[in-house]
């Protein structure tokens, strides 16, 4: 649900894809608990949009539902942390804000709980994760957290990850019986973050609500006449799912329309995407929304080639994951206009959280994980990054006996 990542990719199939950036299915208004050991997404047509009665100005209790925010506390009831634990961690690419913050989180975590803890760095080169997956087998770990890295890129490993009984659980990836990364395949992942009975029933079509949400806030920004340029990685599986989220909801009303389409691969960005995004913003002086799809994207290409065309005083553009230099960038309006903001750093506490419970033989917890929109006039700090309004490392230390 918010993704999040500056990732490179490269084809392994028709559809390869470690997941990015942003986020990945977190609840929109009404998540509540539950438990499940594993998510799964169950194939859903990219036209078919989340339910929600939209019209020419946006869906109002959506967006009155994403300012307002969905986080809600992680379950506190006690779950003793498992002694004398190992695990590996591995990134996309730690050169990447969207990667190392919820990987370092991760790490943080599990320093907490009481773990001995190894980060492997994938350097933003997919022909680096199955080597990396088959050190971290090799190196005793108990436990494996993946971030961005879908089952499709190291299913060999997994299989022999799940043969030997070490658990594995992603950050921001899908599994190998997802209908878009995997095909449909067997699911191999130990287990995922509980964000609630919706997402654990359907995570693809869960995580188009955040994109459906985005669309939305662009629709009423817009007065209902959106012309969007819209970014977007499609071989990355989350950002498939959120931006044929945002799709949608730009489909539903009558007087938007997408002007240009501009696919692109993590090595493109840097110059290589700004000088499409400028050539997107020249050839298309109708747009008035631009849609990033996440915040490496946007600080490396996007939001420098609207500074540079000097339209950003004219454009609704919805930034990523919402970190501080995207914040900082919205503060100053130099080419951020709003975010929807998943927290990485939560995240990255919850994948510990749920080895944990894997680790006892438990369904994880319910991780409490939503998502708000932050933008001028709503949820934004004078200054720094999005703060949490739950203390949830507190409350995850307080379960795991710990703090």
């Amino acid at each position: 649900m918010a993704h999040g990542l500056v990732r490179s990719r490269t084809r392994v199939g028709p559809r390869s894809v470690p997941a990015a950036l942003t986020l990945v299915a977190v609840a929109l208004a009404g998540a509540c608990g539950g438990t499940s050991k594993t998510a799964s997404t169950t194939d859903t047509p990219d036209n078919q949009a989340p339910t929600a009665s939209t019209n020419n100005v946006g869906d109002q209790a959506v967006l009155a539902a994403v300012y307002k925010g969905t986080l809600t506390s992680p379950d506190p009831a006690p779950r003793p942390a498992a002694k004398g634990k190992k695990i590996v961690i591995i990134s996309a690419g730690q050169s990447s804000i969207s990667s190392s913050i919820p990987v370092n989180a991760a790490k943080e975590a599990a320093e907490a709980i009481g773990w001995s803890v190894t980060v492997y760095d994938s350097q933003l080169n997919p022909s680096n994760y199955p080597q990396l997956m088959s050190q971290a087998l090799a190196s005793g770990a108990d436990g494996i957290v993946l971030d961005a890295i879908d089952c499709s890129f190291v299913k060999s490993q997994l299989e022999q990850a799940k043969a030997k009984g070490i658990k594995v659980v992603p950050i921001y990836a899908y599994d190998c019986n997802d209908p878009y990364a995997g095909k449909g395949g067997t699911a191999l992942f130990s287990g995922f973050t509980n964000y609630g009975p919706e997402a654990n029933k359907n995570l693809g079509a869960f995580a188009q609500k955040y994109g459906f949400a985005q669309g939305q806030a662009a629709i009423a920004a817009t007065g209902g006449k959106a012309k969007v340029i819209f970014f977007n990685d499609p071989e990355a599986t989350v950002l498939h799912y959120t931006g044929t989220g945002f799709l949608n909801a730009i489909k539903q009303c009558a007087g938007c329309k997408v002007v240009a389409d501009v696919e692109f691969k993590g090595l493109d960005l840097g110059p290589t995407l700004q000088q499409r995004a400028a050539s997107a913003l020249l050839q298309h002086p109708e747009a008035n929304v631009v849609k990033s799809p996440f915040t490496a994207a946007t600080l490396l290409s996007i939001a420098p080639a609207i500074q540079q065309s000097g339209r950003g005083s004219k454009l609704y553009v919805m930034g990523g994951e919402g970190f501080q230099p995207e914040l900082d960038l919205m503060r100053t309006h130099q080419g951020v206009s709003a975010v929807m903001i998943s927290p990485s750093d939560w995240t990255g506490w919850s994948a510990v959280d749920t080895l944990n419970s894997l680790f006892q033989g438990k369904a994880p917890a319910y991780s409490g994980l939503g998502w708000q929109l932050v933008d001028p006039s709503h949820n934004l700090a004078s200054s720094g990054p999005w703060v949490s309004p739950i203390d949830f490392k507190a409350i995850y230390k307080k379960a795991w006996g710990v703090g």
